[in-house]
């Protein structure tokens, strides 16, 4: 049965990801403003972990499927047919052939679930495989396709620029997330990106009261958040603690999060015997990574630019440590700049160097800084910059124009 009020889909490669909270967000301001949305998702589910936020959401959300046989490949291009769609397939069959199988049929299957829902506009996150699989969708349904380009979808060494080059100039338009990665693309594809936005990830601010940070007291306690990979940095936070339990520093490091670098880092502690000095704390809930800021005197984010090129565009929880009043350290990576301005809004570093993050730490952790004024500019840059409700107005006008053309 055909809507009524046209709606925008959300193409996403998993939905719900435990890690990617500032898509809810962004959907949960959209339907606060009127837009209906509906989610379609690549994968199903992977992580048992839900947070609450999630129950908030209005929006339906459909799988679409993958075939695992001979015989779902043929009823793919069987229900494509059904839905009148044969001619639009073949017409760009050529390019379905260059794509992985399982996203050729996924853009079949995807343009036959968008049928009959009134929806006008497709957006997708991560210019990657979602983009990929949408750009073949919109192309069979005439639906306009935009989206949002994060980092490890645009800085890593194996993005294909003549792929994504394709997906901007066919592209009704492409949102990103900081001014950093909006240069960075507007010199790699000078020609396409024309219709290139600045789009921030936001916060809901109401979720993050401010407090003014306490006086430290005997124990200088820091937090970190994160996935346990290069870019996060954390292989470079544990010998800074080293060097700063080895001064004297009463030290408490707590580091929340999960991946493949866990094991190394906590056989790092053990060797540089920080045990009663630095505690992994696993996988946490955003209810549970609010309450580690809340006790915590420093948040720090030590990001690198990894190996392959691989970074961090704008980790959520710094600015969700900055909305709420934790004084926070960061590097020169990306985006981080434009949020924490060194003695202003935080300190500064230069990233991969363990003693930089000791010494800020010290400067942070100081009787002399005025930690109470970096955390009251750093709210203020958040109320100013990143409030969902704000990114959410850009994204919902850019939307209209794309049904326009629907």
């Amino acid at each position: 049965m055909l809507q009524s009020e046209p709606a925008t889909a959300y193409i996403l490669k998993m939905y719900p990801r435990f890690s990617e909270t500032f898509i809810v967000s962004e959907i949960l301001a959209r339907e606060a403003a009127g837009d209906r949305i509906e989610i379609f998702s690549l994968r199903p589910p992977n992580d048992p972990r839900f947070h609450p936020e999630l129950a908030r959401v209005k929006a339906p959300v459909t799988y679409i499927a993958r075939p695992k046989s001979a015989e779902g490949v043929w009823e793919t291009f069987g229900a494509a047919e059904a839905a009148g769609l044969a001619p639009a397939v073949s017409r760009v069959f050529t390019e379905l052939a260059t794509m992985g199988p399982n996203d050729a049929l996924q853009a079949i299957n995807l343009a036959v679930a968008l049928q009959n829902r009134n929806i006008r506009h497709l957006h997708v996150h991560f210019a990657s495989t979602p983009t990929s699989v949408t750009r073949l969708a919109s192309a069979i349904t005439g639906i306009p396709y935009s989206f949002t380009a994060h980092a490890v979808d645009i800085f890593v060494d194996t993005v294909d620029d003549d792929d994504l080059r394709t997906k901007f100039a066919q592209a009704h338009h492409a949102v990103t997330i900081s001014a950093y990665n909006l240069r960075f693309l507007r010199r790699r594809f000078p020609d396409v990106t024309s219709r290139l936005h600045l789009v921030r990830n936001g916060l809901e601010l109401s979720r993050f009261p401010y407090r003014d940070p306490r006086p430290i007291g005997a124990t200088v306690r820091v937090a970190a958040v994160g996935r346990f990979v290069e870019k996060k940095g954390f292989q470079h936070l544990v010998p800074a603690a080293a060097e700063l339990v080895a001064q004297g520093v009463p030290l408490d490091l707590r580091i929340a999060g999960t991946g493949v670098l866990a094991a190394q880092v906590q056989s790092d502690v053990e060797q540089l015997g920080l045990a009663d000095h630095v505690r992994l704390l696993g996988p946490q809930t955003q209810d549970q990574v609010h309450e580690l800021l809340e006790s915590c005197d420093v948040f720090i984010a030590p990001c690198v630019v990894g190996a392959d090129g691989n970074a961090d565009g704008m980790p959520t929880v710094l600015l969700e440590a900055m909305a709420t009043g934790v004084p926070c350290i960061s590097t020169a990576v990306t985006g981080i700049p434009e949020v924490v301005h060194n003695g202003r809004t935080g300190i500064l570093t230069r990233p991969g160097v363990p003693h930089l993050l000791a010494q800020a730490i010290r400067r942070m952790s100081a009787p002399s800084t005025d930690r109470v004024s970096l955390a009251r500019n750093a709210r203020a840059l958040i109320e100013r910059d990143y409030d969902v409700r704000q990114q959410a107005e850009k994204l919902r006008a850019l939307s209209l124009e794309a049904r326009k053309v629907a």
